[in-house]
Order: structure tokens, then C-alpha cells, then sequence
């Protein structure tokens, strides 16, 4: 070899390795390296790839060219004359091999395997050896344009990249490695954290005996992003189905945004929900965020549905089809990724027959039902029920040891039916430890004294519901009613509201103007106490009135 060869080679492996080690993104510097190798070459491609005896096939890594690179991963299985071929070569001490598809099949498969990335036509290729020490690493294929025949100065150049690429793949099969590492402890952190984040959420007493059907359905939806609505009637803890929906959906880690749309009042639903801009309102002395915002990304637990009101429900249901919310105010369209998980006590079927409840939204929420059974059907849950609540009870409140539950008192206690659900068993756990400290827990002597007999608040219920009924039969029949009611002549029919409105009167005054919890007019009329009072505003009600 010549001086000018000498210097032209050493310019050449100079300029060729600064091009290979440019950059760390393997696939910019690989593009790079073609831009600069296709002037030295008649290149279409350039191919990295290793033969696999034990598999007796090539394993393909990756394909470049002009400006673009792919990761190809492919296995191209070969014949076992073609196995022949390549073990031979590899044996061989020439590290330069050049074919084409007449001499053997190898670079006719090789190309057929690659003309997603590059369109096939027949080619000869230059491929080039490399090996450290005596192993074998890999192959450089320089892929030609069509058929040609090499000069000695390409074949030249081809020795002098081997040992630059070589190190290029050496250093890319341990990246992928440890990123194959790092992926798998990332999955293995994640499964840790799942597993952890389980074991601290709190238990749900009956998933295996009472709530197993219940259970089975929910977890259905693991893994799943799909939009769910929880149906059972007040107690029942649909809030802890929905914790236990989110734990294993993929936004777990995203935020989980609660909202409880009947303790918010109409005129406040809007901006809690939608959010408001500055001055859009008097006291909007700066912008904030809705729920649906702080949900972004996460999931929106919306608790008592059935109690949103009918202008909320008609944005709610523009936000579900448009994916888009606009505060209070605002001007302008602010996009949202939310999952709706949404409770209610409520026969929204019902609701929607008596136009409060737009159908539309329902079957938007209406995807992926969950149905939350009443303790009444689930009885065998209640003693670790009772013991779940004395436990938490005694803690909280400092009594050690716990009291005793006799048989007679769990029997008892599970023949009652308990409206109120799970919630009123708990606080009658509650309320019998306080009364109960010492010894013996005597929950049944706090239930009614006979089994068949109501407890007083039912009383009430009982009574009132009795008279709302006669005055309703009275409104549409036209005649009093009842067992002692004399034949009369038919009086005209009473207007439907004005009905409604003797009825919530008649509960206020029973309740003596409470609205809202135990023996309140809202329970003896079983209705929710923000529909009460939005009912009780339309007719001008004043609970005040009944006080005392």
C-alpha cells in the first residue's frame, strides 16, 4: 500500500469513526454514518445482524437508510445448506465475504425479510466479519445497488470499519440490556407498589362470602378504563366499591377526585364542578379549577348522581362527548382526560320517566354496572362486620379489651333488617359501646323489643306515609278515604303540589323543622335531603316555621 492509500485510509477510518461516535442516540449517528459511507459506497442500506447457530437462523438488529433507522428484530430462519454457508464464512480468516443471490440464497432471504423497510430488488452485498477474538459478534452487510462487483479500495475500507462497528454494537447490545433490565424492575417496582398500596387500603368486610358476586364483577375491571356506575341504596359502601375500582384500573397512581353531588348546592355545582374564571361572579377574585381539571389525567368518583341537577347534567354531558370543559366565564375550551365513576341510591330509570334525569347521560354512565346488595341480603357478613366495627371503635375511642358479643345477640341483630345498611350498623356499634363498656355487648337490647314491632323513627315513617297516601287517594280519587270514611259525594281533585306540599309540612311538623338525619322530615319521607330543600325553596317552605 502506498503513501497517498495510507493517508487517504487513515482520513477515511478518522472521519468514519467520529461519525459512528458523534452522538449517544445510536439511530442519529447510525443515519449520520450512512450520509457519509453512501459516498464511499454504492449503498442502499446498511445492515447489522448476528447468525445464531443453536437456532440456525439470523437474528436481525437493526436497518439504516438514507435518513432513517429501524430496530428490526428479526429471526430469518435459513436452510441447512445455508447454515453451511454462513458457519463457513465465519471460519473463514478473510473478514470480507461478497455475494449475491446467484452464488447463494442467503442475501436474496436476507432482502425479502427487509423490504418492509426496503423495497426489494436483487443485490449483492459486501459484509465484512466481526469477532472478538475468536468469537464471532456479528456482521456488517453493506447492501448494494443491485448487482455489482466491489473495488479493492471499498473492499479496503470495509476492513477498516470493523473494529469502529464492532464497538458500536458492542455498546448497543448492552444499552438494550440494561434497558431491558430497567424495564424489568420498573414492572417489578410497580407490581411491589400495587401490592402495597392493596395491603394499606381498607378492608371490604364480605368480599368472599356476601359481596363475592359483587366482587367478581369488579374485578372484571382490572386493567380496564371503562366507565362505571355503582348502584345500591344508602349504607351500603359504594364509596369503598369505588376505591377498590380505581386501586386496580390504570390511572391508579393519577389523581382520584371525590365529589358528593348532593351535599353541593345548586347554585355552587357549576363552578365546584366546571370550574369559574376571575370575575366571572361577585367573590371570584381569582381563577380556579373545577373538579373535572383536578381530575385530569385520573378519575372523577361522582357520588349521589341522581342528585345533580338538570342544568349540571346537560354540561356534564357535554364534557363526556367532547372531552372538553369551559369554566364559569371562561372563553375558552380547556381539554380533559377523566374517568367517570359515578354512585347513586336512585331508580334513575324512574328519574328519567318523570323528566329529571336526562336518558342521554344515562347511558352514557349506564356502561359498566356494579350492583351493591343491602345488608338485609348479605347477613352472613354481619358478624365480622360488627367485629370490624368494634375493633375500629374501641381504638378510636380507647377501651380495652373489647367487649364481649354473645350468640343469642348475633342472631338477634341478623334478623334485623337494617335500612340504614352498613352505616347504621355501624354507628349502632358505636352507640352500644358507649353504653356498653364493660362485659357483655348487648347490641339487641338497643332493636326494637319485638321483632315484628317497628322501632319508633319507623313508627313515624309508618304513620306518615299512611297519611300521605290517603291524602294522595283523596287528591285523585276525589272522596276521603280510609276505614271510617262515610260515602260522600265526589269533591274535586286537589292539585298534585299542593298534596306535595301538605306532605312536607306533615313531616317538618313530625320532625319539629328537622330536615336533614335520624327521625329528620327527609328521612320520613325517604328522600335525599338536598332534594327536600330544593323542593321545600320551590313551594316556600320555611322549616323554621315548625320549630318548637
Amino acid at each position: 500500500m502506498d503513501a497517498h492509500n495510507t493517508n487517504e485510509d487513515f482520513l477515511f477510518f478518522q472521519e468514519a469513526v467520529s461519525h459512528i461516535s458523534g452522538s449517544l442516540d445510536l439511530s442519529e449517528s447510525m443515519v449520520r454514518v450512512f450520509d457519509f459511507l453512501k459516498d464511499h459506497f454504492p449503498i442502499d442500506g446498511i445492515s447489522l445482524h448476528q447468525y445464531s447457530r443453536q437456532l440456525k437462523a439470523i437474528k436481525l438488529l437493526f436497518l439504516v437508510t438514507k435518513d432513517s433507522f429501524n430496530y428490526v428484530e428479526t429471526a430469518l430462519p435459513l436452510s441447512d445448506e445455508n447454515a453451511r454457508y454462513m458457519e463457513m464464512h465465519e471460519q473463514n480468516p478473510d473478514p470480507i465475504v461478497i455475494s449475491d443471490e446467484l452464488t447463494n440464497t442467503v442475501s436474496d432471504d436476507h432482502r425479502r425479510a427487509i423490504s418492509h423497510l426496503l423495497p426489494y430488488k436483487p443485490s449483492s452485498y459486501l459484509v465484512g466479519i466481526m469477532k472478538s477474538g475468536e468469537k464471532t459478534v456479528g456482521h456488517l452487510c453493506f447492501i448494494g445497488k443491485g448487482k455489482l462487483s466491489y473495488t479493492r479500495t471499498q473492499i479496503r475500507k470495509m476492513k477498516l470499519l470493523l473494529g469502529p462497528f464492532n464497538l458500536a454494537m458492542s455498546n448497543m447490545l448492552k444499552f438494550r440490556r440494561v434497558m431491558a433490565f430497567q424495564e424489568k424492575l420498573y414492572r417489578e417496582k410497580s407490581h411491589l407498589e400495587k401490592e402495597l398500596h392493596q395491603l394499606k387500603a381498607p378492608p371490604i368486610i364480605g368480599a368472599r362470602s356476601g359481596l363475592r358476586k359483587t366482587m367478581d364483577v369488579v374485578h372484571q375491571l382490572e386493567g380496564k378504563e371503562t366507565p362505571v356506575l355503582i348502584l345500591g341504596e344508602t349504607g351500603t359502601g359504594k364509596e369503598l366499591i369505588a376505591d377498590a375500582v380505581q386501586r386496580i384500573s390504570p390511572r391508579a397512581a393519577a389523581p382520584f377526585i371525590k365529589v358528593n353531588c348532593g351535599a353541593i348546592p345548586d347554585t355552587l355545582i357549576d363552578s365546584e364542578l366546571f370550574g369559574y374564571e376571575k370575575g366571572a361572579f361577585t367573590g371570584a377574585a381569582k381563577s380556579h379549577a373545577g373538579k373535572f381539571e383536578q381530575a385530569h389525567g385520573g378519575t372523577l368518583f361522582l357520588d349521589e348522581i341522581g342528585e345533580l341537577p338538570l342544568q349540571a347534567q346537560v354540561r356534564f354531558l357535554r364534557v363526556l362527548q367532547n372531552g372538553k370543559v369551559e369554566r364559569l366565564g371562561g372563553k375558552s375550551s380547556i381539554p380533559v382526560d377523566v374517568r367517570i365513576i359515578a354512585a347513586t341510591n336512585r331508580d334513575l330509570k324512574a328519574m328519567i320517566r318523570e323528566g329529571s334525569f336526562r336518558e342521554d347521560l344515562y347511558y352514557r354512565l349506564y356502561v359498566f354496572p356494579v350492583y351493591l346488595p343491602p345488608l338485609r341480603e348479605r347477613t352472613r357478613d354481619i358478624p365480622a362486620l360488627v367485629r370490624h366495627f368494634l375493633d375500629r371503635a374501641c381504638a378510636r375511642l380507647n377501651i380495652s379489651p373489647r367487649p364481649v358479643i354473645g350468640l343469642d345477640t348475633v342472631n338477634r341483630i341478623k334478623a334485623y333488617p337494617w335500612p340504614g345498611n352498613v352505616r347504621e350498623l355501624e354507628n349502632f356499634v358505636e352507640r352500644a359501646l358507649i353504653l356498653f363498656p364493660d362485659g357483655a355487648l348487648h347490641l339487641e337490647s338497643l332493636l326494637p323489643i319485638e321483632p315484628s314491632a317497628p322501632a319508633p323513627a319507623a313508627r313515624n315513617h309508618r304513620e306518615l306515609t299512611n297519611l300521605i297516601d290517603q291524602r294522595i287517594r283523596r287528591a285523585l280519587d276525589g272522596r276521603p278515604t280510609g276505614p271510617s270514611a262515610p260515602e260522600a259525594p265526589t269533591a274535586p281533585v286537589q292539585p298534585l303540589e299542593k298534596t306535595i306540599k301538605e306532605s312536607i309540612c306533615a313531616a317538618l311538623s313530625a320532625s319539629r323543622g328537622k330536615v336533614h338525619g335520624e327521625n329528620g322530615a327527609a328521612a320520613l319521607l325517604g328522600l335525599n335531603p338536598s332534594t327536600l330543600r330544593n323542593k321545600m325553596r320551590k313551594l316556600n317552605i320555611e322549616a323554621g316555621t315548625f320549630k318548637g
